[in-house]
């Protein structure tokens, strides 16, 4: 795939506009030069198709509630990173070069679900083995690094426009978005952290999907599929007779244990 198009005037034009807007927000100006801020529909709109490298430090930006009006917060905060997913024959070049030979007894082409990194595929290894495969978007490691590029240029020019708190405030959080988003679109990095984290609390009570590390590989995680549903889903737990009350304690034990004693977590639970 050709890296040049994630160089279009058009989307660098995007990204000028979305990033102008941000520092214009943060250093509350009217305007700058003859431009002003996007509005918060349209920065939303932005980002949403700029994809995956904005939506996240869009994301990553909304926690900080002394950059930005209320109004904007809003719209950053209700940004998410479901997208359609790939189309059949791209999905199948990625697959065919996830795996030499296909593994699966079945493999449904379906996906279950789709976000700006991957798509979840259900399938089987055999009758009774079901698994989930989570297939990497094609090309999207070049985008990111595409991203990073752009936003490394950008950031430069606009350096000049900030006081010394404010211009170092901002470069930390592209800095550690940019080593962050890198290791998010790396399925490899990904298993690592599933089996980290499964060792490291197998005592906790939790159960964790199990990865098939030979199946496994940069563009395609195969893990084991695990049913359930929401802890949230009143219903669901009336219909199975189950008791909230010792899952709710199991869950705060669980995050207690993760963020204040052993210091590794997850920040994106669902």
């Amino acid at each position: 795939m050709s890296t040049l198009k994630f160089y279009s005037p058009y989307r660098v034009w995007r990204v000028f506009r979305v990033l102008l807007t941000l520092y214009m927000l943060i250093r509350k100006r009217q305007r700058f030069l003859f431009l002003a801020p996007l509005d918060p529909e349209k920065l939303l709109g932005h980002i949403t198709l700029l994809g995956t490298s904005f939506i996240k430090l869009a994301q990553v930006l909304a926690t900080r509630n002394d950059f930005f009006p209320k109004d904007y917060l809003t719209k950053l905060k209700a940004l998410h990173d479901e997208l359609p997913p790939m189309e059949r024959q791209t999905m199948q070049t990625v697959f065919d070069r996830a795996f030499k030979k296909d593994p699966f007894y079945r493999f449904e082409k379906e996906p279950i679900a789709s976000a700006s990194i991957g798509q979840v595929h259900e399938a089987w290894l055999d009758k009774k083995t079901k698994v989930a495969v989570k297939i990497r978007r094609e090309g999207i490691e070049d985008q990111v690094k595409a991203d990073i590029r752009i936003l490394t240029f950008f950031n430069s020019l606009f350096r000049p426009l900030f006081s010394h708190y404010t211009k170092h405030s901002i470069e930390a959080v592209i800095s550690e978005f940019s080593s962050m988003i890198l290791k998010e679109v790396s399925l490899n990095q990904e298993r690592a952290n599933l089996i980290k984290f499964s060792e490291t609390y197998a005592d906790m009570h939790v159960d964790f999907p199990t990865a098939y590390e030979d199946l496994s590989c940069d563009d395609a995680l195969v893990m084991s599929f695990e049913e359930g549903f929401r802890f949230d889903d009143a219903e669901a737990l009336k219909m199975h007779d189950i008791n909230i009350v010792p899952l709710i304690e199991t869950l705060v034990n669980f995050y207690t244990e993760q963020m204040l004693v052993r210091g590794f977590f997850h920040a994106d639970p669902h």
